[in-house]
């Protein structure tokens, strides 16, 4: 039987809050976690993007803060990741990953646009990227805002529904 904490913990990164860990070595394509928590109509910093009726111009999230303790609240982006999502919920290993390495993901790969349906447009200073590594953005992009070449290189990795909307 899977289970999520079989696979990924949560610890502090000492930088910017918690993130989850490897904890066990994964293969590039590995399953590592499925998200769960209560399906919602409205995003929040930490909701994920699984569905969108175009009809109905409805969005559906999981809302991964309940219940507590659900670990995949603390997914970290990256502008390096080593995790991307297949098919609307499944986070898997991109290339190779080891035991306690960092699992992060390029927000990009599951957030269509940072505009609020009726707030408007998250602010660039609230998007400050913070990962730290040499490629970094200094910005979190959305899907939308992506370079070709990195929604290139980003192909079959992101989630199903955000490819949706360009359909």
């Amino acid at each position: 039987m899977y289970k999520t904490e079989d696979n990924i913990y949560a610890k502090d990164t000492g930088i910017y809050g918690m993130s989850l860990y490897a904890k066990r070595d994964f293969k590039k394509g590995d399953l590592i976690f499925i998200p769960y928590g209560p399906v919602v109509k409205y995003a929040t910093l930490y909701t994920i993007l699984v569905d969108y009726n175009k009809n109905a111009n409805e969005f559906l999230f999981i809302d991964p803060q309940i219940p507590e303790g659900n670990l995949s609240q603390f997914i970290c982006h990256s502008c390096e990741p080593n995790m991307g999502i297949k098919d609307r919920t499944l986070f898997v290993a991109m290339r190779d990953i080891a035991k306690d390495e960092e699992v992060t993901i390029d927000y990009a790969m599951i957030v269509p646009t940072f505009i609020h349906p009726t707030q408007g447009e998250v602010s660039w200073k609230d998007r400050k990227c913070l990962c730290g590594r040499k490629s970094c953005r200094g910005k979190v992009l959305s899907y939308s805002e992506l370079p070709e070449e990195e929604k290139e290189r980003y192909k079959g990795y992101v989630n199903e529904s955000i490819l949706d909307l360009d359909k």
